[in-house]
């Protein structure tokens, strides 16, 4: 087994553990995915996993790839079963979000696309941490934990080391990190203010 391979494989790993861990909190009640967020982050994810395929990214597209088809899962599933009421702020990035995703359509520079793509992802980030500010509870910190380690393993795997291979497994590692540090210390204030 090469290197590139054995990194790869690490890296779908944790996300088949944080996907498992949000779905069933999903079917439980517990956890209650920000629609506008999946949608961007599935789309999102399906673009950067296309300029990483492009790009001879190899093994390290993986976790990219496997992102995007458990995002528009959850997208789908938010509708039914998640945070369904956006407020005019969500509506704002995710016009942010869907023009940029637009925008790749017409942009011949793969560089210029991607800064949007980081652009329009940082922003389904953004309603993410929002959300779960106001309600901690209602999110899977362990999963956004998870899909953070995901992308390190996934960026040794990558057979060509380039900004457009590694621009977007680093942004989605940051981003997962700061959505899974809010949840936990919100969760923590609130918990010690009940007690007061």
């Amino acid at each position: 087994m090469s290197l590139k391979l054995f990194f790869g494989i690490l890296s779908i790993i944790p996300a088949i553990f944080a996907y498992f861990y949000y779905f069933r909190d999903i079917f439980d009640g517990r956890t209650k995915p920000h629609s506008f967020s999946w949608l961007i982050f599935g789309t999102l994810s399906a673009n950067g996993f296309i300029a990483q395929v492009n790009a001879h990214a190899g093994f390290g597209a993986w976790a990219t790839g496997l992102t995007s088809v458990a995002s528009l899962t959850i997208f789908c599933l938010s509708l039914f079963k998640g945070d369904t009421n956006p407020s005019l702020f969500d509506w704002l990035l995710l016009g942010l979000s869907l023009t940029g995703f637009a925008l790749l359509f017409v942009v011949n520079n793969k560089v210029l696309a991607l800064y949007i793509t980081l652009f329009a992802l940082v922003a389904g980030f953004a309603m993410t941490i929002r959300k779960s500010y106001r309600k901690p509870e209602g999110e899977t910190a362990k999963a956004f934990v998870l899909n953070t380690i995901k992308f390190i393993p996934s960026i040794f795997a990558l057979s060509n080391f380039t900004f457009l291979t590694v621009a977007y497994p680093v942004t989605a590692a940051i981003g997962n990190a700061a959505i899974a540090w809010v949840i936990i210390l919100r969760s923590s204030h609130l918990k010690s203010v009940s007690k007061k």
